[in-house]
């Protein structure tokens, strides 16, 4: 699948609509996909190896993150938003994503929503109001392609809230332990 990365639809700070598309991509056709939104209790989400950052050895620091999985032979990390390439296999990517986790307090330690890719697909809307401030400008520039809107209303909301919504949530262990071994 590597010779496809080229082609995949990306908007810098729009995971959600990131991850929408790639669950999309013909290359993963008949594969095993989950989605997995990286949340907190205190709204923080600190990962490693982010193209945004400058330096490898400091966190960018999110509100939330998304990323997809597909299981070929094992579980792989595919991050339109990683430095460490894609995929990569999950142990790898929990380990060099999320470092130091016993250094957070327990606010701030992350919460793993993980679901089905065509769960996501069906149930994902996004008016992107998320992304603009008070005055309705846009804290990062939307993507080219339409807003996502099915089923009538946004429910980006719903996948962000680390108290309830679709799927499991899961803890880095709990993470570590399904899906990297």
């Amino acid at each position: 699948m590597e010779e496809h990365l080229t082609r995949f639809k990306y908007a810098p700070s729009f995971c959600e609509e990131n991850v929408w598309h790639l669950c999309r991509e013909p290359a993963f056709e008949g594969v095993k996909l989950k989605v997995v939104f990286v949340l907190s209790h205190g709204g923080i989400c600190r990962l490693w190896n982010q193209k945004i950052s400058g330096d490898s050895d400091e966190p960018v620091c999110w509100d939330y993150h998304a990323f997809l999985i597909a299981f070929d032979e094992e579980w792989m990390a595919w991050d339109l938003d990683t430095k460490l390439g894609m995929p990569v296999p999950m142990g790898g990517y929990i380990a060099n994503t999320f470092r130091n986790p016993d250094d957070l307090p327990d606010i701030f330690e992350p919460v793993f929503r993980v679901l089905d890719a065509e769960e996501y697909l069906s149930t994902f809307s996004s008016d992107r109001s998320h992304m603009q401030g008070p005055g309705g400008e846009w804290m990062a520039n939307p993507p080219e392609w339409e807003p996502i809107l099915q089923l009538g209303e946004s429910t980006f909301e719903w996948f962000i809230n680390p108290e309830g919504g679709p799927g499991e949530l899961l803890t880095l262990e709990a993470l570590r332990l399904g899906y990297s071994g």
